[in-house]
């Protein structure tokens, strides 16, 4: 008898492998299925003001920032409508060109970081789903992307039902307790400009943000094409109660194709909010007409929100997914959808053009105007933005802009601010 030594480790493997119901690896892993994402992000961001440099744009930091993002997805087939998905990310940013700030604990704090080797994937997404067919319904909790119209990619813990039952038609309920607010880094009011000098330069707020407390919810979303709607309400615990109405249209002639696209975002703040946070409820609304007409695409329409003596609030974190062109304007001071104080209007125009179906080029302009209370001087505000993509391949995609944001103080003594952002961007999907 032939006898062979383990090490420990491969011991353990094989008492494993060979207890009972154990199956092969080839059968564990055929109904698992994988996906996910690959990015590289260079990006600038110098914001001025009079001489004065400012360490921080409306975006990013004026030290050139290389931002690495990876995702992999995998989605397993556990039992008879049970899977399981579980999402690995990498994410970290490398800052050069200049010099790095430090705490008084001697711990690096911004500037110049230099290049990150100790990041490690960790688990962004893990949910079990359930779903029965019979009644097209699916039930989903534990850890997962919110998916509101309030939201982009802000992950919470909670639950998700949703049901498909009538043909064009899906309504879903969802409740949430906590979410990643510290590691994404930009949910409402997380620094609310609640107060201003008497130059119009922006004074930190308190630090609080909606996205530390409880969301519940429901939604109902239709598509008839070529007519769709989406209609949510939620309630952020002992914050506010929000709501929000999305409407489109789609028509064609020929080989030209239209849409048009409405949206309305409304809040009413719990009152001892508005008396703590000077706040008051917020309104939002926007129309957009697009369309494509053979190798050119197009967009223009218009923006308002917000109050000049109070802080309102339109998303929970980033711009969400409502109607908000451009790379700049919608963080600037004044503007921020997340939660600012300004009264605001703007228009936008956009056009491009794509070459044999993967080469696009591309301009955006968005102009308009924050006013504030007296005393506190208003801004125009223009954003000039020029973009190129290249499709190499289904999955791998190239990309860049360049945004040039003004902002004309109208007060005498006051210096104009003027903020360029540069990115350049490489994605692959798989």
């Amino acid at each position: 008898m032939k006898l062979v030594k383990l090490s420990l480790v491969a011991a353990l493997a094989a008492g494993a492998f060979s207890a009972a119901n154990a199956v092969s690896l080839e059968e564990a892993i055929k109904d698992v299925d994988v996906s996910g994402m690959m990015r590289y992000r260079f990006q600038s961001d110098r914001l001025t003001q009079g001489d004065s440099i400012a360490d921080k744009g409306y975006n990013s930091s004026k030290n050139n920032e290389h931002k690495f993002k990876a995702q992999l997805n995998f989605k397993a087939a556990l039992d008879d409508n049970f899977k399981a998905f579980v999402q690995f990310q990498y994410n970290a940013t490398d800052r050069g060109f200049g010099k790095t700030n430090y705490n008084d604990a001697g711990e690096i704090t911004g500037g110049n970081t230099g290049t990150d080797t100790h990041t490690s994937f960790a688990v962004n997404q893990a949910y079990l789903e359930y779903t029965n067919e019979a009644y097209a319904t699916s039930v989903t909790f534990g850890k997962m992307e919110v998916g509101s119209i309030w939201t982009d990619d802000l992950v919470g813990t909670g639950a998700k039902v949703v049901n498909t039952s009538i043909e064009g038609l899906t309504f879903a309920g969802y409740w949430f307790d906590a979410f990643n607010w510290k590691d994404d880094g930009d949910t409402s009011m997380s620094n609310p400009t609640s107060t201003k000098d008497a130059d119009g330069n922006i004074k930190n707020g308190a630090n609080v943000t909606l996205a530390k407390s409880s969301l519940y919810g429901a939604a109902v979303l239709g598509d008839f094409d070529p007519f769709a709607f989406q209609v949510w309400a939620a309630y952020s615990n002992n914050w506010a109660f929000l709501y929000a109405v999305d409407a489109s249209y789609k028509f064609a002639f020929n080989d030209m194709n239209f849409k048009i696209q409405a949206q309305y975002l409304g809040n009413s703040l719990d009152s001892d909010k508005e008396r703590d946070f000077n706040a008051d409820n917020g309104n939002f609304y926007a129309a957009k007409f697009s369309g494509q007409i053979s190798a050119f695409d197009f967009q223009a329409g218009v923006i308002g929100y917000g109050e000049k003596d109070k802080n309102t609030v339109v998303t929970l974190e980033d711009t969400g997914k409502v109607i908000a062109p451009g790379q700049q304007i919608f963080y600037s001071a004044g503007s921020d959808l997340r939660g600012d104080m300004g009264e605001n209007f703007f228009y936008f125009a956009g056009l491009g053009y794509t070459f044999a179906e993967t080469l696009r080029v591309g301009f955006d302009y968005i102009g308009g105007k924050t006013e504030y209370a007296a005393g506190i001087s208003d801004t125009d505000k223009n954003e000039y933005i020029a973009r190129v993509s290249y499709k190499y391949s289904p999955k791998l995609t190239f990309s860049g802009f360049y945004s040039y944001l003004t902002e004309d103080m109208n007060k005498a003594n006051v210096d104009d601010r003027d903020d360029q952002f540069i990115r350049l961007e490489a994605l692959y999907k798989f």
